[in-house]
């Protein structure tokens, strides 16, 4: 998924798109694209149906909200589980009232169970479309408001004044999974 892609599935056409695919059968993807390139743009049913997979699949990790969540291939796989998140955030929420940067946010797993925990975040990537992904995702889910997001590397980019200071790096490379601390990106 490109940029381009993500602002074409929050358009209107997009969004009416992703909701006639909740249920959508993957086997059937052939005939859903052929179907639906009749009165979309190829692109747009491309990237839609990419996208209920990735929803599908995601709803072990993040239940009823993946199906208004935004997810990368490699986003989803390197997300945290809900469950996970939300005890990290209530951690958080008794230790950082005056909020929490997340550093390497992905799709914004963490970074969403910190807004529910009523925290304000910083949520720093340095992929642009994770970034979007990220404002996509707490927008979806109706917690815009205490989110800002930073697109940089996580070097540079500081922490926002934030209490806490969340750091959850990649630990997967193309080669597969990264065991060593040392190793890990950033």
């Amino acid at each position: 998924m490109t940029p381009e892609d993500l602002e074409t599935l929050l358009t209107d056409e997009g969004q009416e798109l992703l909701a006639g695919l909740r249920e959508h059968d993957p086997a059937d993807d052939l005939a859903a694209a052929t179907r639906l390139r009749r009165t979309h743009d190829a692109g747009l049913v491309a990237a839609a149906l990419t996208q209920a997979r990735l929803r599908q699949r995601a709803a072990a990790k993040f239940g009823a909200d993946a199906g208004l969540m935004y997810f990368t291939p490699h986003g989803l796989e390197q997300s945290t589980r809900a469950s996970v998140a939300e005890h990290r955030a209530r951690r958080f929420a008794a230790y950082a009232p005056g909020g929490v940067a997340d550093l390497c946010c992905g799709v914004g797993g963490d970074a969403i169970a910190l807004l529910r925990a009523g925290l304000a975040v910083t949520a720093v990537d340095r992929d642009p479309l994770t970034c979007a992904v990220v404002r996509a995702n707490a927008a979806a889910l109706g917690l815009a408001d205490g989110l800002d997001v930073v697109c940089a590397d996580v070097a540079d980019a500081g922490t926002g004044g934030r209490a806490g200071v969340f750091v959850d790096p990649a630990r997967r490379t193309a080669r597969g999974r990264v065991f060593d601390p040392e190793a890990y990106s950033p």
